[in-house]
Protein backbone atom coordinates (compact mmCIF):
# COMPACT_ATOMS: atom_id res chain seq x y z
CA UNK A 1 0.00 0.00 0.00
CA UNK A 2 3.12 2.41 0.12
CA UNK A 3 1.96 4.11 -3.10
CA UNK A 4 -1.48 4.77 -2.19
CA UNK A 5 -3.41 8.07 -1.77
CA UNK A 6 -7.08 8.64 -1.66
CA UNK A 7 -6.54 10.35 -5.41
CA UNK A 8 -5.40 6.64 -6.73
CA UNK A 9 -8.29 4.92 -4.88
CA UNK A 10 -11.15 7.32 -6.43
CA UNK A 11 -9.27 7.00 -9.55
CA UNK A 12 -8.95 3.14 -9.38
CA UNK A 13 -12.86 3.24 -8.16
CA UNK A 14 -13.57 5.24 -11.45
CA UNK A 15 -11.89 3.12 -13.68
CA UNK A 16 -13.31 -0.16 -12.07
CA UNK A 17 -16.91 1.57 -12.78
CA UNK A 18 -16.44 2.31 -16.39
CA UNK A 19 -14.96 -1.06 -17.20
CA UNK A 20 -17.96 -2.63 -15.78
CA UNK A 21 -20.25 -0.22 -17.47
CA UNK A 22 -19.01 -1.45 -20.63
CA UNK A 23 -18.99 -5.51 -19.64
CA UNK A 24 -15.57 -6.10 -19.93
CA UNK A 25 -13.18 -8.32 -17.42
CA UNK A 26 -9.89 -6.94 -16.11
CA UNK A 27 -8.25 -9.63 -18.01
CA UNK A 28 -9.70 -8.13 -21.48
CA UNK A 29 -8.93 -4.55 -20.83
CA UNK A 30 -5.21 -5.45 -20.10
CA UNK A 31 -5.08 -7.39 -23.24
CA UNK A 32 -6.40 -4.48 -24.93
CA UNK A 33 -3.66 -2.28 -23.88
CA UNK A 34 -0.89 -4.71 -23.36
CA UNK A 35 -1.04 -4.57 -19.47
CA UNK A 36 -1.25 -7.58 -17.19
CA UNK A 37 -4.44 -9.11 -15.21
CA UNK A 38 -2.50 -8.05 -11.78
CA UNK A 39 -1.26 -4.26 -13.23
CA UNK A 40 -5.36 -4.00 -13.75
CA UNK A 41 -6.43 -5.40 -10.03
CA UNK A 42 -3.73 -2.73 -8.75
CA UNK A 43 -4.82 0.21 -10.95
CA UNK A 44 -8.26 -0.39 -10.05
CA UNK A 45 -7.33 -0.82 -6.18
CA UNK A 46 -5.40 2.23 -6.30
CA UNK A 47 -2.37 0.28 -4.88
CA UNK A 48 -0.03 1.72 -7.82
CA UNK A 49 0.47 4.94 -10.12
CA UNK A 50 -0.87 4.27 -13.36
CA UNK A 51 1.19 6.60 -16.31
CA UNK A 52 -0.29 9.32 -18.39
CA UNK A 53 -0.05 7.30 -21.44
CA UNK A 54 -1.44 4.37 -19.91
CA UNK A 55 -4.65 6.50 -18.77
CA UNK A 56 -5.06 7.90 -21.92
CA UNK A 57 -4.90 4.04 -23.85
CA UNK A 58 -7.58 2.78 -20.64
CA UNK A 59 -9.80 5.65 -21.11
CA UNK A 60 -10.00 5.33 -25.02
CA UNK A 61 -10.45 1.33 -24.37
CA UNK A 62 -13.49 2.06 -22.64
CA UNK A 63 -14.77 4.93 -24.58
CA UNK A 64 -15.30 7.17 -21.50
CA UNK A 65 -16.90 10.74 -22.23
CA UNK A 66 -14.51 13.76 -23.23
CA UNK A 67 -16.01 15.53 -19.26
CA UNK A 68 -14.85 11.93 -17.72
CA UNK A 69 -11.31 11.23 -19.34
CA UNK A 70 -10.55 15.15 -18.05
CA UNK A 71 -11.40 14.74 -14.17
CA UNK A 72 -9.62 11.49 -14.26
CA UNK A 73 -6.73 12.42 -15.68
CA UNK A 74 -6.72 15.45 -13.16
CA UNK A 75 -6.97 13.29 -10.44
CA UNK A 76 -3.97 11.51 -11.73
CA UNK A 77 -2.41 14.43 -11.61
CA UNK A 78 -2.82 15.27 -8.11
CA UNK A 79 -2.13 11.56 -6.66
CA UNK A 80 1.60 12.54 -7.97
CA UNK A 81 1.76 15.22 -5.48
CA UNK A 82 0.37 13.51 -3.00
CA UNK A 83 3.36 13.22 -0.56
CA UNK A 84 3.62 17.56 -1.13
CA UNK A 85 4.16 18.95 2.11
CA UNK A 86 4.92 15.81 3.99
CA UNK A 87 7.81 15.24 1.45
CA UNK A 88 10.22 17.65 3.68
CA UNK A 89 9.60 15.30 6.60
CA UNK A 90 11.38 12.60 5.98
CA UNK A 91 8.36 9.95 6.62
CA UNK A 92 9.03 6.30 6.24
CA UNK A 93 7.35 4.53 3.65
CA UNK A 94 5.24 2.79 6.12
CA UNK A 95 3.81 5.82 7.45
CA UNK A 96 3.39 7.40 4.67
CA UNK A 97 -0.29 6.10 3.27
CA UNK A 98 -1.51 6.95 6.97
CA UNK A 99 -0.51 10.57 6.69
CA UNK A 100 -2.05 10.91 2.95
CA UNK A 101 -5.45 9.17 3.63
CA UNK A 102 -5.93 11.05 7.25
CA UNK A 103 -5.67 14.38 5.17
CA UNK A 104 -8.42 13.36 3.31
CA UNK A 105 -10.58 11.08 6.05
CA UNK A 106 -13.71 12.94 7.68
CA UNK A 107 -14.21 10.89 10.58
CA UNK A 108 -11.18 9.03 12.29
CA UNK A 109 -12.06 5.97 15.22
CA UNK A 110 -9.05 4.88 17.03
CA UNK A 111 -8.19 2.95 20.37
CA UNK A 112 -4.73 3.36 22.02
CA UNK A 113 -4.09 1.00 24.86
CA UNK A 114 -0.65 2.46 26.08
CA UNK A 115 0.22 6.30 24.55
CA UNK A 116 -1.58 9.15 23.45
CA UNK A 117 -3.07 9.20 20.04
CA UNK A 118 -0.55 11.19 17.71
CA UNK A 119 -3.05 13.29 17.05
CA UNK A 120 -3.52 14.85 20.50
CA UNK A 121 -0.52 14.39 21.57
CA UNK A 122 1.66 18.06 22.90
CA UNK A 123 4.77 18.62 21.07
CA UNK A 124 6.83 17.68 24.42
CA UNK A 125 5.15 14.35 24.49
CA UNK A 126 5.65 13.71 21.27
CA UNK A 127 9.30 14.41 21.09
CA UNK A 128 10.01 12.08 24.49
CA UNK A 129 8.17 9.34 22.79
CA UNK A 130 10.24 9.45 19.23
CA UNK A 131 13.58 10.32 21.60
CA UNK A 132 12.56 7.00 23.21
CA UNK A 133 11.95 4.92 20.20
CA UNK A 134 15.60 5.31 19.12
CA UNK A 135 14.87 1.72 17.28
CA UNK A 136 12.09 3.13 14.91
CA UNK A 137 13.38 7.01 14.85
CA UNK A 138 17.26 7.92 13.77
CA UNK A 139 18.34 10.60 16.08
CA UNK A 140 18.42 13.01 12.86
CA UNK A 141 15.07 12.81 11.97
CA UNK A 142 13.24 13.45 15.48
CA UNK A 143 12.42 16.90 15.22
CA UNK A 144 11.11 16.64 11.71
CA UNK A 145 9.05 13.10 12.44
CA UNK A 146 7.09 15.69 15.46
CA UNK A 147 7.13 18.38 13.79
CA UNK A 148 5.02 16.30 11.27
CA UNK A 149 3.06 15.69 13.87
CA UNK A 150 2.54 18.58 15.05
CA UNK A 151 0.89 19.41 11.19
CA UNK A 152 -0.92 17.15 11.07
CA UNK A 153 -3.08 17.94 14.38
CA UNK A 154 -4.34 20.50 11.90
CA UNK A 155 -7.09 18.72 10.30
CA UNK A 156 -8.47 19.15 13.83
CA UNK A 157 -9.19 22.63 13.20
CA UNK A 158 -10.39 24.94 10.69
CA UNK A 159 -13.95 25.40 8.49
CA UNK A 160 -14.34 21.86 8.12
CA UNK A 161 -12.39 19.35 10.81
CA UNK A 162 -12.14 15.87 11.22
CA UNK A 163 -14.08 14.26 13.31
CA UNK A 164 -11.89 12.41 15.93
CA UNK A 165 -13.19 9.68 18.38
CA UNK A 166 -10.43 8.29 20.66
CA UNK A 167 -10.68 5.27 23.33
CA UNK A 168 -7.63 5.37 25.86
CA UNK A 169 -6.84 2.78 28.20
CA UNK A 170 -6.56 4.42 31.81
CA UNK A 171 -2.92 3.23 31.69
CA UNK A 172 -1.96 5.51 29.36
CA UNK A 173 -2.91 8.32 31.80
CA UNK A 174 -0.15 7.04 34.24
CA UNK A 175 2.60 6.14 31.75
CA UNK A 176 5.60 7.93 32.33
CA UNK A 177 6.57 9.33 29.02
CA UNK A 178 9.25 12.38 28.90
CA UNK A 179 9.06 14.24 32.64
CA UNK A 180 6.15 14.79 35.60
CA UNK A 181 5.54 17.70 33.78
CA UNK A 182 5.28 16.78 30.05
CA UNK A 183 2.86 13.97 31.16
CA UNK A 184 0.89 16.92 32.84
CA UNK A 185 0.86 19.26 30.42
CA UNK A 186 -0.34 16.21 27.81
CA UNK A 187 -3.09 15.42 30.40
CA UNK A 188 -4.52 19.09 30.66
CA UNK A 189 -3.91 19.45 26.33
CA UNK A 190 -6.44 15.78 26.35
CA UNK A 191 -9.00 17.99 29.08
CA UNK A 192 -9.20 20.96 26.60
CA UNK A 193 -9.01 19.08 23.62
CA UNK A 194 -12.13 16.75 25.34
CA UNK A 195 -13.89 20.07 24.97
CA UNK A 196 -13.78 20.58 21.09
CA UNK A 197 -16.99 19.42 19.31
CA UNK A 198 -15.35 17.29 16.67
CA UNK A 199 -13.62 15.33 19.42
CA UNK A 200 -14.38 12.54 21.88
CA UNK A 201 -12.18 11.27 23.97
CA UNK A 202 -13.38 8.00 26.60
CA UNK A 203 -11.42 6.36 28.97
CA UNK A 204 -11.46 3.06 29.56
CA UNK A 205 -10.40 1.90 33.16
CA UNK A 206 -7.66 -0.32 34.07
CA UNK A 207 -10.66 -2.81 36.53
CA UNK A 208 -12.62 -3.13 33.09
CA UNK A 209 -11.68 -6.53 31.75
CA UNK A 210 -13.69 -7.20 28.47
CA UNK A 211 -10.79 -5.79 26.08
CA UNK A 212 -7.69 -7.58 27.00
CA UNK A 213 -8.47 -10.17 23.43
CA UNK A 214 -7.40 -6.71 22.07
CA UNK A 215 -4.08 -6.03 21.74
CA UNK A 216 -2.76 -3.42 19.73
CA UNK A 217 -3.92 -0.03 18.99
CA UNK A 218 -5.61 0.98 15.86
CA UNK A 219 -7.20 3.64 13.47
CA UNK A 220 -10.76 3.48 11.53
CA UNK A 221 -10.54 6.25 8.69
CA UNK A 222 -13.91 6.87 7.44
CA UNK A 223 -14.27 8.97 4.22
CA UNK A 224 -17.21 11.94 3.09
CA UNK A 225 -18.32 8.68 0.09
CA UNK A 226 -17.80 5.68 1.62
CA UNK A 227 -18.78 3.83 -1.94
CA UNK A 228 -15.90 5.70 -3.41
CA UNK A 229 -13.64 5.87 -0.86
CA UNK A 230 -14.62 2.84 1.65
CA UNK A 231 -12.94 2.69 5.26
CA UNK A 232 -9.53 1.65 6.11
CA UNK A 233 -8.11 0.61 8.94
CA UNK A 234 -4.41 1.11 10.34
CA UNK A 235 -2.36 0.23 13.17
CA UNK A 236 1.32 0.02 14.45
CA UNK A 237 4.19 -1.71 16.37
CA UNK A 238 7.91 -1.01 16.60
CA UNK A 239 8.40 -2.20 13.13
CA UNK A 240 6.52 0.06 11.96
CA UNK A 241 2.86 0.32 10.59
CA UNK A 242 0.33 -1.46 7.94
CA UNK A 243 -2.93 0.09 6.30
CA UNK A 244 -5.98 -2.72 5.94
CA UNK A 245 -8.14 -2.13 3.11
CA UNK A 246 -9.69 -5.75 3.17
CA UNK A 247 -13.59 -5.06 3.41
CA UNK A 248 -14.38 -7.63 6.03
CA UNK A 249 -11.06 -6.47 8.07
CA UNK A 250 -11.94 -3.19 8.55
CA UNK A 251 -16.01 -4.13 9.52
CA UNK A 252 -14.65 -6.58 12.26
CA UNK A 253 -12.12 -3.71 13.52
CA UNK A 254 -15.21 -0.88 13.67
CA UNK A 255 -16.79 -3.90 15.73
CA UNK A 256 -14.70 -3.54 17.97
CA UNK A 257 -13.82 -0.24 18.49
CA UNK A 258 -17.96 -0.49 18.99
CA UNK A 259 -17.72 -2.93 21.97
CA UNK A 260 -14.91 -0.81 23.23
CA UNK A 261 -17.14 2.31 22.57
CA UNK A 262 -19.37 0.69 24.94
CA UNK A 263 -17.00 -0.29 27.36
CA UNK A 264 -15.40 2.79 28.08
CA UNK A 265 -16.40 5.70 30.32
CA UNK A 266 -19.46 8.25 28.74
CA UNK A 267 -17.34 11.22 27.37
CA UNK A 268 -18.10 13.07 30.75
CA UNK A 269 -17.06 10.55 33.36
CA UNK A 270 -14.04 10.35 30.90
CA UNK A 271 -12.97 14.37 31.58
CA UNK A 272 -13.84 13.53 35.61
CA UNK A 273 -10.98 10.87 35.41
CA UNK A 274 -8.67 13.11 33.26
CA UNK A 275 -8.91 15.92 35.90
CA UNK A 276 -8.51 13.43 38.84
CA UNK A 277 -5.06 12.03 37.36
CA UNK A 278 -4.47 15.21 36.55
CA UNK A 279 -4.96 16.64 40.01
CA UNK A 280 -2.93 13.44 41.15
CA UNK A 281 0.07 14.15 39.13
CA UNK A 282 0.59 17.63 39.96
CA UNK A 283 -0.21 17.06 43.59
CA UNK A 284 2.48 14.20 44.16
CA UNK A 285 4.79 16.67 41.91
CA UNK A 286 4.43 19.17 44.40
CA UNK A 287 5.23 17.16 47.74
CA UNK A 288 7.81 14.98 44.64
Amino acid sequence: MTGSSPQLRRLGAELRRLREAAGLTQTQVGDAIGRRHTTMVNWEHGNTKISETDLVRLLAELRAPAEVRKGLEQLRAESRHGAGQWAVYGLPEWLRPLVSFEEDATEIRTFEPVLVPGLLQTEDYARAIHDAGRHKVAPEFVDRWVQARMQRQQRLTGPNPLHLHAIIAEATLRLAVGSPEVLADQLDHLLDQSKSANITIQVLTATHDGYGGIATNFTLLHFANPEIDPPMCYFDGPLGGHMISDAGDVATMDGMFGDLRRMALAPGESREMLARVLHELREENDHG
